[in-house]
Order: C-alpha cells, then sequence, then structure tokens
C-alpha cells in the first residue's frame, strides 16, 4: 500500500471519528440546526415539563434539543382556556362556580399578546373582581405552575367594562 492510500484512509477514519463524536456529544444549539437528537415541542403539557426541568425534560426523552412551534402553543393555550381545562382566576370566598363553565372566557390572541374576557359576569363589580383574581394569578405564578406563559405571550390584556387591563410578562427567553 502506498503512502497516499495510507493517508487517505487515516483521514477518512479521521472523519468518521470526528462525525461520531459529534453526533454523541452534540452541542444543543448544533444539533437544533443539524435537526440531531430535537424533540418537537408543539404539546402544551409537553412544554409546561420542558418549561418547568429542562434537564429532567432531556433526560426524559433522550434529547438534547428542543424545536418549539411557538404559534401551535399559542392556539392550544386559547383552547384550553376556552374550555375551562386551564383556570387563571382563584375563587374567592362567597364566589359561584359560573364564571369556571366551559364556554364562559372568551380568549383569543394576536401574535404573543393573550387577550381575555369573562362573559359569564353581568355588573362591574364582579368582572372586577374576576380582573383581580387574574392579574393576581398570573404575576404571582409566573415562577411557578404558570411560567410557561411568560414564554409564550409578551402580555395578558384582560377586557373588563369596556376597558382593557394590561398584565406585562417578562421572560428572558421568550417563544417567538
Amino acid at each position: 500500500m502506498n503512502l497516499r492510500r495510507k493517508t487517505m484512509f487515516l483521514l477518512a477514519g479521521l472523519a468518521a471519528l470526528a462525525v461520531t463524536l459529534l453526533l454523541i456529544w452534540c452541542p444543543p444549539a448544533l444539533c437544533r440546526v443539524l435537526n440531531i437528537y430535537t424533540f418537537p415541542l408543539s404539546n402544551l403539557s409537553d412544554f409546561r415539563q420542558y418549561v418547568a426541568d429542562e434537564e429532567a425534560f432531556y433526560s426524559l426523552h433522550h434529547t438534547r434539543a428542543v424545536r418549539i412551534d411557538c404559534a401551535a402553543l399559542r392556539d392550544e393555550v386559547v383552547t384550553v382556556l376556552k374550555i375551562g381545562h386551564l383556570v387563571l382566576e382563584t375563587n374567592t370566598p362567597g364566589d359561584t362556580q359560573r364564571e369556571r363553565r366551559p364556554g364562559t372566557i372568551e380568549a383569543w390572541h394576536q401574535g404573543r399578546l393573550l387577550h381575555l374576557t369573562n362573559t359569564a359576569l353581568a355588573s362591574k363589580d364582579e368582572q372586577q373582581a374576576w380582573a383581580t383574581s387574574v392579574r393576581a394569578v398570573v404575576t404571582l405564578q409566573q415562577q411557578q405552575d404558570l411560567a410557561f406563559l411568560s414564554r409564550l405571550f409578551g402580555a395578558v390584556v384582560l377586557h373588563v367594562s369596556h376597558r382593557q387591563i394590561p398584565i406585562v410578562l417578562f421572560s428572558d427567553r421568550p417563544c417567538l
């Protein structure tokens, strides 16, 4: 075997070794670009798990990176709010459960703005109490169970008594 042929085999072996090592220890940013070991996130329950503990999520799904479908997740948040599977207000003593019936919360989004209104409340006092309750839950739980909201939305706008009450949400890693 001549020297040129040996050099070619050696270079091919080193290239194969480099590719193998890259695939094994792929950095998350490179994995995302190459779509290697990448988990697609388009389900709200998966996204909530991911936001709660990223390292555990990567380990559970044997992945190195995620691809987040922000539009699908925002649409799913609107849907679960409308059907009552996600509740953003607390119950105060003396409240009836009527505002938590499915279909009473009207929700929609415009890009990263989430709009909410409660159609079951007639009086201004009830609407104001609902807005106060939603504001408290959203602002106090941003670091806990509702942390995913600030990743998906930049603000929540409450529509109460012909006016809008904005709640600004902050995230160091917003879903764009």
